[in-house]
């Protein structure tokens, strides 16, 4: 068997590359001919899988070790036999913490305490449940949720979106849909921007078509309010003038964390074997990973512990060196951040020093650090 797999997927070796052949591609640039006689295909969120990619080829197997499947044609797969998988919730808990991270830093830029902020979490799925988890454990008590199909199934507890359009901090975690009752494409547009509370802070990791990018710019630049993002509208192709007008900025990388990546591998990896009739291979690739240390200088203020695991202020930074590039290069270099990104580990990847006073060391062992 061959089996196309992205150069940034971790851990194939240990699952798929048991298998079968492995031929690592770049994503972004993977063509048909590279397919042509492939068996399985294993990708992330930046290649688009549709019968352009895979009409002359011999796949049968697509799997995306990600949580949404927006990239993926599965009516088209489905109509040809062709079997697929994803990975819900492989890396939400990453992606709430860096957040919450997120939150921390913009809070700190602009001069607020979060816990005495009001929230609003727009999808209370995966990463909005555990983000609104977190928030309650570091003392936000002012949340506001929003999930119209939740609602819709009858769900308690839920607000609509006027309500949210009154909270001090907004935070978008929704799949993206193009269509239908449920659409999230452009939702943060000229109408929701506009009735936002004055100086709102918006947050978005979910995905970067979810906003408008050029009311997003002008609602920033006018002084109306503030946004932290990770995610932008047509990547890798990015607008240095709206990254210039946000609070945070960093490269699409909020659920990039090794926990997260690994469990996405295993996830598609036991579906992968599921098609295949066989048992999954043995692996440790979880409790291999290494256990990283904070220093004591790092939880004297939980919120640095955060910042320490989370670092967004670098990789903030790092984006915001595209500022002078050409368009090509300001292209490649979100690139290049996403496929060299340093090792993240969740918080429970993270061991708290012996002498933390008590009070921090209660409020960070409740957020999942060691």
């Amino acid at each position: 068997m061959k089996i196309v797999i992205d150069q940034n997927i971790p851990g194939y070796e240990e699952t798929f590359a048991r298998h079968g052949e492995v031929l690592q591609v770049d994503g972004r640039k993977l063509i048909g001919e590279q397919l042509r006689d492939a068996q399985a295909l294993i990708v992330r969120s930046i290649t688009r899988v549709d019968a352009a990619l895979l009409a002359d080829s011999s796949v049968r197997f697509v799997g995306t070790a990600t949580i949404g499947t927006d990239h993926l044609d599965i009516s088209w797969l489905e109509r040809h036999g062709i079997t697929w998988a994803c990975a819900p919730g492989c890396n939400a808990d990453a992606a709430a913490q860096y957040t919450l991270a997120m939150m921390l830093l913009a809070s700190r830029r602009l001069g607020f305490e979060l816990k005495e902020c009001s929230i609003g979490i727009v999808g209370f799925g995966n990463v909005g449940s555990r983000l609104c988890r977190l928030l309650k454990t570091w003392g936000v008590v002012r949340l506001t949720i929003n999930d119209p199909p939740k609602a819709a199934t009858g769900q308690c507890g839920l607000s609509d979106l006027d309500h949210i359009k009154q909270c001090d901090v907004v935070s978008f975690h929704v799949p993206l849909n193009t269509a239908g009752p449920f659409a999230t494409q452009g939702m943060i547009g000229p109408r929701f921007l506009s009735c936002l509370k004055p100086h709102a802070l918006l947050v978005n990791t979910s995905r970067g078509k979810v906003t408008e990018s050029r009311a997003l710019h002008d609602w920033l630049v006018s002084g109306r309010g503030f946004a932290a993002l990770d995610v932008f509208p047509e990547e890798p192709e990015i607008d240095p003038g709206l990254i210039a007008a946000c609070t945070v900025a960093t490269p699409h990388i909020a659920g990039y964390s090794l926990d997260g990546k690994m469990t996405g591998t295993l996830m598609v990896y036991r579906q992968f074997c599921k098609w295949l009739s066989t048992p999954p291979a043995e692996n440790k690739l979880l409790a291999s990973l290494e256990m990283h240390a904070l220093k004591p200088d790092q939880v004297q203020i939980p919120a640095d512990a955060i910042l320490a695991s989370c670092p967004v202020q670098r990789d903030d930074a790092n984006l915001r060196m595209v500022t002078g590039m050409s368009p090509a290069q300001q292209s490649a270099w979100f690139d290049t951040l996403r496929k060299d990104y340093p090792r993240r580990r969740d918080f429970a990847g993270w061991e708290l020093p012996q002498d933390v006073p008590p009070a921090q060391a209660a409020i960070l062992k409740n957020l999942g650090f060691h």
